[in-house]
Order: structure tokens, then sequence, then C-alpha cells
């Protein structure tokens, strides 16, 4: 068991995502804490919804907590070799519920992402990457420049899962996604840390839970209330609930000390069948070449996620 110490220092982190309603909360989260967090770019990727989708999403959300200085960096289109896989019934079409947040096109970077990333990796500060999306960005970022794994920092994911998936009884969405994606960033010794549906399915937002959320918040509240309503009605049913998969990644940067960490061997498998996208994870008898978050204090952590986004209100 790893529990460390409460956050001291200001980690900059750039965000990979795929923007998605969990996404869009992970992203709140994270322009909510600047004591913790120093966001320095987001790069969007195919995932949730095509990439024009992810990317136009990431700048609505950038632009609804009046961020507009974190520049945002258009990425890959498509899965390294996969035909690329969409959640729009769970999303809704514009990947973010229809909820009907203003278009805005200000301040879409020339950068491609893989680029952006590759830029920000030798600067003088150890960046996080936290990609709660499909891998692709981090893989091709690792094919064109493998020089800088040894230099990229932390980086911490969402995906895989261990006991079940969530897109086929093996697979969860991110890596089932782009499995050779996720193979190449374990494969490569960078040591992730991941956060699976075993842990993130443990903090389940219910209704309860939203309608404590929007009481007396205002704009940005009641975006995030009418995006996880849309969440909830799409497949809430078979839980109960809804699991903001992606807020729990940001969230260890912030409070570490919610979470039970675990050294691994994560294996992707990438052969195609009924396997394929299937995460498998050996705690006790190989070689670890990642960390796998097993536990989380979940109360806490949705309480704490509501609290921030709420903050922004203010």
């Amino acid at each position: 068991m790893v529990t460390p110490a409460a956050t001291a220092t200001i980690t900059p982190v750039i965000i990979d995502c795929d923007p998605g309603i969990d996404d869009a909360i992970a992203l709140l989260l994270a322009f909510a804490c600047p004591e913790a967090l120093r966001v320095e770019a987001i790069t969007t990727v195919v995932g949730n919804v095509p990439l024009a989708h992810t990317t136009r999403n990431a700048q609505r959300i950038r632009a609804l907590a009046n961020r507009l200085e974190i520049p945002v960096h258009a990425g890959c289109p498509r899965p390294i070799l996969a035909q690329p896989h969409h959640a729009a019934h769970v999303h809704g079409e514009d990947g973010l519920g229809g909820i009907g947040l203003p278009e805005t096109e200000e301040g879409l970077a020339a950068r491609h992402a893989v680029d952006a990333l590759a830029d920000r990796v030798p600067g003088p500060d150890r960046l996080t990457t936290v990609a709660v999306g499909p891998l692709t960005n981090l893989a091709v970022l690792l094919i064109k420049r493998p020089e800088l794994a040894e230099r990229l920092g932390r980086v911490i994911v969402m995906g895989g899962g261990i006991a079940r998936g969530n897109v086929t009884p093996a697979a969860e969405f991110n890596v089932f996604a782009d499995p050779e994606a996720a193979r190449i960033v374990v494969e490569a010794g960078l040591r992730p840390l991941v956060f699976p549906l075993d842990v993130t399915q443990q903090a389940l937002v219910t209704e309860a839970d939203l309608s404590r959320l929007g009481e007396g918040g205002g704009r940005v509240t009641e975006a995030a209330v009418a995006m996880l309503r849309f969440y909830l009605a799409a497949v809430g049913a078979r839980h109960g609930g809804v699991h903001i998969h992606d807020a729990m990644a940001l969230a260890y940067p912030i409070w570490p000390e919610l979470f039970e960490v675990r050294a691994a061997r994560m294996t992707v498998i990438t052969e195609a069948g009924a396997e394929r996208g299937r995460t498998v994870v050996d705690f006790d008898t190989s070689e670890p070449n990642a960390d796998i978050a097993v536990a989380v204090d979940a109360p806490v952590f949705i309480d704490r996620v509501f609290e921030r986004i709420h903050a922004l209100d203010r």
C-alpha cells in the first residue's frame, strides 16, 4: 500500500483527453485547483466522439471555466491501427450531452498535440501528463521521439479493467479504442500510474448527489449537473448512478492521500478476438512496469470534486 503525503507543491500538468462528459468534469476539477495544478495545455484525441468534437468540447469547457489562457492542441484523428470506436450513446452526439454550451473557436493552438507534448517534455519542470482518453497521442509521441520516454515525467492514465470491461466483457473503452497505443505506452518504461475501472467504479454519483451539487450553483455548476444528468439517463440505470472515471485520474495529483496504489505488471492484449483490449495485471509474480490504483475514499472524493466545481462559480 502506498499512501503519499498531501500535495505540497504546484504540479505542472498536460491533460490529454477526449471530452466526453467525465472528461469535462475532470477538466473542471483541474481548472478549480490552481493551488495544486498548473494546467500547461490540453491535448485532444479521437475517442468518445470524433476529434473535431473532442477538440471543440475542450474549448467549450475551457471557456465555461474562463481559462482561455490555456492552449488546446488537436491531436490524432484516428487510432494507430483500429477503426475509430465512439460512445455517443453514452455522451451524446456532441460529446457533452447536448446541453447547449456556447461554441467558441478562440485559442485553438496551431501545433499538433503530439508536437506540443514533445515541445514541453524537455522543459525545466517535470511535467505530469494525465491521459484520460485513448492513448494514441502518447503512443505516437513515443514512436516519433522515443528518446523522450526517459524525460516524460509522471504519466497518469485512466484506462483498463482488471476484473471486467465496459465495452466488451474483457475491455475498457480507452484501451479498446486503441489497444496498440495502450500497449506501446505500457511497454515504454514509463511506469504509468493507472486508474482502471476497478477503482473508478468504486465512486458512484447518484441523482441525490446531483441534486446536492446543483444547490446554490451558478452557470458552471448548472452545466456540470446537466451533463451528468444526461450521463445518468444514458447509462445510470445499470449501476444506480454514474462514474466520473476521468476526474479520479486528475484527483490523484491534488489529493494523493485518498488513494491506495499497488505496483504491478500490466500487459495489453492486442490480438484479434474476444480478448482484444484486455489489460492483464499481475500484482505478485512479475517485475512491475506500472502502478495501479486499487482503492479510493469514494465519499470524500465525490464531495471534494463537487466542492471544487462549485468554487468555479464564486
